[in-house]
Order: C-alpha cells, then structure tokens, then sequence
C-alpha cells in the first residue's frame, strides 16, 4: 500500500520523471532567463535524446538540493503533503507528510521525442527509494481488516516507470504550445518492505502479525494497487509538465537550426 506511495512520489518515482522532463526541454538561455548551465537541444537533432541525456547529468548534482528556475523540488527528500486511496467501501487509506528519499540517484533508461507526432517515450528507474508518511487506513487488505493510523516506512528496490505522453498542440499569442496527457505508464518494483507502526495500537503481537502478512503478500498488494499508483503518478508528472510547456512554448525549449 506504500508502494503506492512510493510510486505516488515518484516517481512522483514519478516526479523524479517529471523533474527529468522539466530538465530536459531547455534551450535559449539567454532570451529566456533560464540557466546557462543548460545545454541547447535542437529540435532536428539526429542526436536529441543524447542531448537530452546530457543536460539531465548537468542538472544531477543539483538535484539534491533543488532548482527552482526549473520547477524542481529538493529530492532527497521529496515533500507531498497528501496521497489518498479509495476502493469504495472496501479499503480507504490517507497518508500525509510523505516525504521520499533516494529519488535524485534516478537512471534515465531511454528519453525519446517525436515533436511531429508529439509523442516522448521515457524510461526511469530508481535503484532504491524510501517512503516515510502518516498514515490512515481503514478496510480489508487481503485477509486483513485494518483500521488504524501512525507512522508508516516503506523501502523499495529497483522501481521502475515506463511512460508514454501524448501532446495536442494549441495556438496562444501567435504562438505553439503542447498540452501532454497520459497515453500509457507502467510501473515494477523488484522488492518491497512496508512497514506500519500501531497498525492495531498498542498490541505489538498483533502489529507484528499484520506487518509480516503485509510483507508476505507484497507483490499482491503492488499488483492491485496499480490503477492507483498509476493515476496519482500521472497526474503528478502532467501536472508539472503541463505547467512548462503552457509557459515555454515548442519553439522556445526546442529551436529548429
């Protein structure tokens, strides 16, 4: 059920996309104020996706800490004051002051653009995040009726998010933009260990019980939590790639020499 959280960051595993994203469509520094640390990608470029990569291993060191002019948060940790999940009457869970670790030592796999069918492949993986919330739970899990709430630890290994984003082109101020919506995500977790403190209050037995058949069963847990996870990460990761390219239009992040 983290594991939904740790896909909720994000990327989310996720944002860590999105932040890649933002990285990587940058161009005229000059005319537009943005870093001049930023490599210039353009658009007819035999070679786009290797410029694409070498700006994201520019902005690598900086990622820790953070880069505002480029819509960056600090990753390590990552903030997100809220993730909500909802089956119905069957399982409800809140988790709040999530905070995500481990995110800035992300791999870009693959990074490929069409700007002609506006169409990015990505490929991103984390060879190890942690996930640390609150949490409020309430419903049945597997064999388990839960009603709880406290502090709750997730630790994951190798995640992996496959994205694809389609653009619709639009015109403002004489100008093209591109609106990117989710086309398809997939995500995997080699391992996962999920830990909830006072799961049943202050019955450590039962706690200890819960927790060992959360973790026995994890793959099942991931596996149907997956419409979710995938959701809360691409609203995440449109969000702010959404918020670029509706400032920053086509011709601006990638110029045709």
């Amino acid at each position: 059920m983290i594991s939904l959280l740790t896909l909720i960051d994000n990327m989310k595993p996720v944002f860590l996309v999105s932040a890649v994203i933002c990285a990587i469509y940058f161009e005229d520094v000059a005319a537009k104020g943005l870093p001049s640390y930023l490599k210039l990608c353009n658009r007819n470029d035999p070679n786009l996706s290797k410029c694409i990569n070498e700006n994201v291993e520019i902005i690598r060191p900086k990622l820790k800490q953070g880069i505002p002019e480029l819509f960056i948060p600090s990753l390590d940790p990552l903030l997100i004051s809220r993730a909500t999940l909802d089956s119905g009457n069957a399982f409800k869970a809140t988790f709040t002051n999530i905070e995500l670790f481990y995110a800035d030592k992300f791999h870009l796999h693959n990074f490929d653009m069409d700007l002609e069918k506006y169409k990015v492949d990505i490929k991103i993986g984390f060879p190890t995040l942690r996930i640390k919330s609150i949490y409020n739970i309430n419903g049945r899990l597997l064999v388990l009726n839960l009603n709880g709430k406290g502090p709750a630890d997730g630790n994951y290994t190798n995640v992996q998010a496959h994205l694809n984003l389609k653009g619709t082109p639009f015109n403002k101020n004489n100008k093209n933009f591109v609106k990117w919506e989710r086309e398809k995500i997939d995500i995997t977790i080699e391992k996962s260990h999920l830990f909830f403190d006072k799961i049943f209050g202050d019955n450590e037995q039962l706690n200890d019980q819960t927790n060992r058949v959360i973790n026995e069963n994890i793959d099942t847990i991931i596996e149907e939590l997956q419409p979710v996870i995938q959701g809360v990460v691409s609203d995440f990761v449109f969000g702010v790639v959404n918020r670029l390219f509706s400032r920053y239009s086509i011709n601006d992040l990638f110029p045709i020499s």
